[in-house]
């Protein structure tokens, strides 16, 4: 597409789809969902045996309710595990046409999936990805500078920015800020939380001044928690509070049916950083039970490319996160799909009530939302979650700035025990940094407090699986 007319096109998708109420949006997407359905079931022959062992009568499905109630949710196990990719696949896609594939992480217990993308899909993709940033970013309008630290082949292809895919690599990306960030008028930083911290630790050492520059972060991969967001902007020079300041937001996607199916906005970046100022507010949010786990993260989707459902949710209303796309064209139809997260709707009326009822001037998000509640597996026990670990962890700059981001959480001796990696220039004690760990731990009132062990860089035990490449495993149970 002409780059004039690409950019003509997504200011008008643009202004449609910030002047559609969410709630509408989300009855397009519903019309879709059987077109999808029917494509599946006609072209794939993997999904054709699921539904058939599942005992589906697809004459039964005639509406979006429907296909909810009596079509088969499905994992890696049942598909990638089962069938040989050419059964998974539409027949209309052949070997020929394939342009790309990407793989999931390989960070569950399933192992690997893989993504496939045609040609065609291929070449829509800088447009989707521009789309993206120009919702977030004002790319269109603004010279854009966007360096990739993503890993495992994670690359962007964008024709209204100028792409950096370093990978992680940490020297790579901060040389190409000092000789060329002063050539844009904003830059964005894309990467996962651990070499996010590594590249904030190496910039720091190489004496870089981020506040040259109007600087912007994507972080994917892993969830994070705001007093990591904190002290990212801290580090990079950003007021979190300010509008005309860059955004630090998260996008989640999944390698076996695509990427950024989920992402932060400043309004709900917002939502979230009221409710670490007012823990009240998640309560009247979302409930009760928000008490007691860790702080979710408030992302939006695009019901016209993705059909997201909760599933199997308990008294609370917050269940299993479950996908299906709508792309017509997608060589791989994965109907409700478990990514494996867990989550729960935002009831958008019921925001707009308590906000109102606060005297809050909050806006709310253009596009549905949920909240996640981050992986099941990263639950520890009745009281603890990985994530309680990562807000301690950069509760307190003073302590941060000592730690390489890298921690793992096990038993011994039948009880839990948190060992903290230290930063691998850092000269603090390890036994008096992991006194004031403690300290920081036994604030958040979840009960024992788990013994905690700080490591010198190269005495972590775990620190072989630190590579940037992987991703990190925190706890072991």
């Amino acid at each position: 597409m002409n780059p004039i007319l690409a950019r003509l096109v997504r200011r008008f998708i643009k202004y449609q789809l910030e002047r559609t109420s969410p709630d509408k949006l989300l009855a397009l997407g519903e019309k879709k969902i059987l077109k999808a359905f029917q494509r599946a079931l006609r072209y794939s022959s993997a999904y054709q045996q699921l539904l058939q062992d599942c005992g589906v009568d697809p004459s039964q499905i005639g509406s979006s309710a429907d296909f909810v109630r009596l079509c088969p949710v499905l994992e890696k196990s049942t598909t990638f595990h089962r069938f040989p990719i050419e059964q998974l696949m539409v027949s209309t896609v052949s070997a020929a046409s394939l342009a790309s594939i990407l793989t999931s992480s390989g960070h569950g217990k399933n192992g690997f999936a893989i993504g496939l993308s045609t040609a065609q899909q291929f070449k829509s993709t800088p447009f989707l990805i521009d789309l993206g940033l120009e919702l977030a970013f004002n790319v269109d309008s603004r010279r854009t500078l966007l360096i990739n630290c993503l890993p495992m082949g994670v690359t962007f292809l964008s024709d209204a920015t100028c792409v950096a895919n370093v990978s992680v690599r940490e020297d790579m990306a901060c040389a190409i800020v000092q000789q060329a960030g002063h050539l844009f008028e904003q830059i964005i930083l894309c990467g996962d939380p651990l070499f996010l911290k590594r590249l904030c630790d190496y910039s720091q050492e190489q004496k870089i001044d981020w506040q040259r520059y109007h600087m912007n972060v994507i972080i994917g991969e892993e969830t994070f928690t705001e007093s990591f967001r904190s002290y990212l902007a801290q580090c990079l020079g950003m007021d979190l509070d300010s509008t005309s300041s860059g955004l630090i937001g998260s996008s989640m996607g999944v390698g076996e049916i695509g990427l950024n199916l989920f992402n932060e906005t400043r309004e709900t970046i917002a939502v979230r950083r009221a409710c670490v100022n007012d823990p009240s507010l998640i309560v009247a949010l979302l409930g009760e039970h928000c008490k007691t786990l860790p702080l979710p993260t408030f992302m939006c989707f695009n019901p016209l490319r993705t059909f997201v459902e909760i599933v199997d949710q308990d008294c609370h209303g917050a269940g299993d996160l479950v996908v299906s796309m709508l792309d017509m064209q997608a060589p791989l139809p994965l109907m409700r799909y478990k990514t494996g997260d867990r989550a729960m709707f935002v009831d958008a009326e019921r925001c707009r009530q308590v906000f109102q009822s606060r005297h809050l001037d909050q806006t709310l998000p253009v596009f549905p939302a949920i909240a996640l509640l981050g992986r099941a597996k990263d639950c520890i026990g009745a009281e603890w979650h990985v994530d309680f670990f990562k807000q301690v962890l950069y509760s307190q700059t003073s302590l941060a700035v000592e730690l390489s981001g890298a921690f793992h959480i096990g038993y011994l001796n039948e009880g839990l025990v948190w060992e903290v990696q230290l930063r691998k220039s850092s000269l603090a004690d390890p036994v008096i940094l992991g006194a004031a760990l403690t300290v920081e731990l036994k604030k958040l009132n979840k009960g024992a407090t788990p013994a905690v062990r700080c490591f010198t860089y190269d005495d972590f035990p775990y620190g072989k699986a630190l590579d940037y490449e992987r991703k990190f495993v925190y706890c072991s149970k």
